[in-house]
């Protein structure tokens, strides 16, 4: 029981440190010509795009191309994931290459495949996310109170959005679980937050601008921690300088089936905010995991992405990003291996019972005029 209490915490820990590990594979080589299928266009409209994370199945730069191929033949979307480059904008310091190139590739692999980008930049350590990630040594243990890395952060931001310029930019990931550990540095990024989206509006008005949450810690329902009511209040600081709210969302670390997981889950979140709700990353496990850490299959999470797709419509989401294509073959060893089976296709790019969910949904015509659709209910044994 004591590990299956930790399912929070790994999940908060691990899913940040991932995107650390894939750094290094991604601006090593060109990328190839992409092979395109002919995609077919069947079934009602949808609002939402479909994009998954850029979260590879190997620590290879093809495999990393790979990604981008799969969003463009079943997708619309890539989200790229990055650390706050501190040292690349504190005084005196100035943007290194392999920054700019990695920006510039980003940005030219999504318009090669026809891809809208999206680019998440977190400054908390996804290990320990009461305090920022990556400083400089003279920076250690400060927060964003201090002006010199306040003023990096948001030099970061602008150069994203002219650099790699974005459709969406999210600036901080899993906000809220930073409040839960360290509430004054919480409060430090909301103020440079709000400093940052008036800088990036002010050099790219069109580029949509927001924090992500992580949606079961906003609940209060991870197994691990403390339980609290809802922090819904946490969206008020924000105020008008959010363009959308953003989620990532990972049920099985919390249900041990989709089928627990409560009605009005997500479609409740209307009640709580004005704003379009949009997924920046969702997933489900395929597989139990070890130590009864979660216990899903492939016909749970197949249920799962129907339940979020149909949800995605009833509120019209503008996007609903998957957290992995594959399966990220090199996360075999602990605490990694939790995320082993988040993937829709194995690490051999065989497709798992999720993917024709998935497919399907990808065929129907992307129309973002598209309203909200009233739902129907996926009969529980599906």
């Amino acid at each position: 029981m004591h590990s299956h209490r930790h399912r929070g915490m790994y999940l908060l820990l691990i899913l940040g440190a991932l995107a650390a590990l894939i750094a290094g594979c991604r601006t090593e080589r060109d990328m190839a010509q992409v092979v395109r299928r002919q995609r077919p266009e069947a079934g009602a409209p949808r609002a939402f795009m479909f994009g998954f994370t850029d979260t590879p199945a190997a620590l290879t730069p093809e495999a990393y191309t790979a990604t981008f191929d799969l969003a463009s033949n079943y997708g619309e979307m890539i989200l790229v994931q990055r650390a706050v480059a501190w040292g690349d904008f504190v005084p005196r310091a100035k943007v290194s290459d392999p920054l700019h190139e990695q920006m510039m590739r980003a940005r030219q692999a999504a318009s090669e495949r026809g891809l809208t980008l999206a680019v998440a930049i977190d400054p908390f350590d996804p290990a320990a996310r009461g305090r920022l990630q990556g400083l400089p040594q003279k920076y250690a243990g400060k927060t964003l109170a201090d002006g010199d890395l306040r003023k990096a952060f948001i030099a970061d931001a602008v150069f994203v959005a002219r650099t790699a310029k974005p459709a969406y930019l999210a600036l901080g990931v899993e906000v809220n679980t930073t409040f839960e550990r360290n509430p004054e540095g919480y409060f430090a990024f909301v103020v440079a937050y709000k400093e940052a989206y008036d800088a990036v509006k002010a050099v790219s008005p069109g580029t949509i601008v927001f924090p992500g949450f992580q949606y079961e810690e906003l609940l209060g329902i991870l197994p691990d921690l403390p339980p609290h009511p809802p922090r819904w209040q946490l969206l008020e600081a924000y105020g008008a300088k959010a363009d959308l709210f953003a989620i990532t969302t990972y049920p099985s670390f919390v249900y041990e089936v989709a089928r627990k997981v409560p009605p009005g889950y997500y479609t409740d979140i209307t009640k709580q905010t004005k704003l379009s709700v949009a997924f920046l990353s969702a997933g489900f496990s395929s597989a139990p995991g070890r130590e009864n850490l979660n216990s899903s299959t492939p016909p749970e999470q197949r249920r799962y992405l129907q339940r979020l797709i149909e949800d995605a419509d009833t509120f019209a989401a503008p996007f609903v990003v998957w957290y992995a294509s594959r399966d990220p073959g090199f996360a075999q060893s602990p605490p990694f291996d939790l995320l082993g089976s988040l993937g829709l296709r194995d690490a051999q790019d065989r497709a798992k019972e999720a993917w024709e969910a998935w497919e399907t949904a990808s065929n129907r015509p992307f129309d973002p005029l598209t309203p909200p659709r009233t739902p129907t209910t996926v009969p529980a044994g599906q």
